[in-house]
């Protein structure tokens, strides 16, 4: 019993104040085809998963909260380029791929031409 007066103290506001929502949602569930109780029904169980939906995307990140984040993640990575520039690259790296590279090139040649 105390779980549904629980659950009645929580879902009060959102009956008091869904009752014109529901009578329109009926409304347009009748003109489709619908008898007038199924029609109520629907209607109110709409209105309620509308409320429970909009309950629990409260938390889903807004696309202000994604642009803050972009600024903060941005200030980051500007301090920390600040703190220690990147690495630059060692040429002598490019310089061994390079290498590589002919030698490769040579001992094609090479067995090509035996």
């Amino acid at each position: 019993m105390s779980i549904n007066i629980f659950w009645l103290q929580r879902l009060w506001p959102v009956l008091r104040n869904s009752g014109p929502l529901i009578s329109r949602l009926a409304d347009t569930y009748v003109k489709r085809g619908a008898d007038q109780k199924s029609a109520e029904a629907m209607a109110e169980m709409a209105v309620l998963l509308d409320q429970i939906l909009d309950e629990r995307l409260k938390s889903v990140a807004q696309a202000d909260d994604v642009a803050a984040l972009r600024q903060d993640l941005a200030a980051l990575r500007s301090a920390v380029d600040r703190i220690s520039p990147a690495p630059r690259r060692n040429p002598y790296v490019l310089l061994l791929l390079l290498g590589e590279a002919v030698i490769s090139v040579l001992l094609i040649v090479i067995l090509v031409r035996l």
